[in-house]
């Protein structure tokens, strides 16, 4: 998970301009006249992200074509997402493109490597029409993050996934993702979430469940699958007579380079595991 910053829109602004692109101005009206009720419900989820609860945020089972608050459908709230933040001539476009070019070099933030195409709802609009177009509740997204986790919601703050406007501190500054060599022909890994002891349980149970989430340990083994074989190469080319200390040396190398610029990447996981695997220095690598 890579950290992003939080841009501090005006919520209600964001919401107001989502109401502009409104043409019915009857509708218009009716959103508009709910809007104390959106302002609460956008404080309460900023409350919840102080203490990493936002599990305690009721979810809404109703159905689309259910008024759920004043005269407002819940479809006529996902909407507001849907045509008028997305829409690409609606006044709230803008917003909707400003979050999405916030990714880091337009990387995923829950995986690291997928590219941004759309913003994921963190809590899902299908569950939780109210922060549908509240910015902290959309954050930059690979396809494969956004479509793996549709409706899903966590019910427990150890079920929650990473958030990358919220979760930093120790989630980015210690290690918590790493790998295990197989002793396969040819090499694989395998991937796996082992947060420090000194962490407190729901922190390590979260990176656990932001693994099962987005389907991480499987996604990044076919990473390293297309990248072992090219460092089987540079090994061979390059460090054929070595010894499995030199080898190990190289590895771990390379393991610093991704690790000075990100702690949990799948690189990083890869190459250590590979540097402290005495299997793979001694030979492994050769199959």
């Amino acid at each position: 998970m890579r950290r992003i910053v939080n841009l501090n829109f005006d919520d209600m602004a964001v919401y107001h301009l989502c109401l502009q692109g409104i043409s019915d101005l009857t509708d218009q009206a009716r959103l508009s006249a709910i809007s104390n009720s959106i302002h609460n419900q956008a404080s309460d989820y900023k409350e919840k992200a102080v203490s990493k609860e936002w599990c305690f945020i009721a979810a809404n089972n109703s159905n689309n074509d259910d008024v759920i608050i004043g005269a407002v459908t819940k479809q006529e709230l996902k909407d507001l997402y849907s045509t008028h933040m997305v829409g690409a001539t609606k006044p709230a476009r803008n917003i909707y493109d400003q979050l999405r070019n916030n990714a880091p070099n337009g990387k995923c933030p829950f995986c690291g490597m997928g590219h941004v195409k759309t913003l994921d709802h963190y809590l899902p609009k299908a569950k939780f029409p109210f922060v549908t177009v509240l910015p902290e509740n959309l954050v930059p997204s690979c396809r494969d993050c956004n479509t793996g986790k549709l409706t899903s919601y966590s019910t427990t703050p150890a079920e929650q996934p990473l958030h990358p406007y919220y979760d930093h501190g120790h989630f980015i500054t210690d290690q918590w993702l790493y790998a295990e060599v197989l002793h396969t022909q040819p090499a694989t890994l395998r991937f796996y979430a082992n947060a420090p002891d000194h962490w407190d349980v729901i922190s390590k149970q979260r990176v656990q469940a932001h693994l099962q989430e987005y389907d991480l340990a499987k996604r990044f083994s076919v990473e390293a699958d297309d990248q072992l074989p090219v460092v089987r190469d540079v090994l061979l080319q390059n460090h054929s007579h070595a010894d499995s200390n030199t080898i190990s040396q190289f590895l771990r190398l390379e393991a610093s380079r991704y690790e000075n610029r990100y702690k949990n990447s799948w690189q990083t996981a890869m190459y250590k595991a590979l540097s402290e695997s005495q299997w793979y220095c001694d030979g492994g690598f050769r199959n």
